[in-house]
């Protein structure tokens, strides 16, 4: 199912726009013409499910120190 693959590849610790544009970019990269893109979208969401990332070369907020804070209205 889809969603667990969803939910597998953002436990890699990607935040959900990233792991869109690198699903983007991941069809781009492998389809065929005259296949299914459901299918090519199922084996990139597979593969960064299962794919062990560098922590480092992903960009959450929570992780970068340059990331500025921002402060409730008063």
């Amino acid at each position: 199912m889809r969603s667990d693959k969803i939910h597998r590849a953002l436990k890699q610790g990607m935040n959900r726009f990233e792991m869109c544009q690198l699903v983007a970019k991941g069809v781009r990269a492998t389809h065929k013409t005259g296949g299914r893109f459901e299918d090519t979208i199922n084996d990139a969401l597979e593969f960064l499910g299962s794919h062990k990332s560098d922590q480092k070369s992903m960009h959450p907020a929570s992780n970068n120190p340059g990331a500025k804070t921002l402060k409730p209205a008063a």
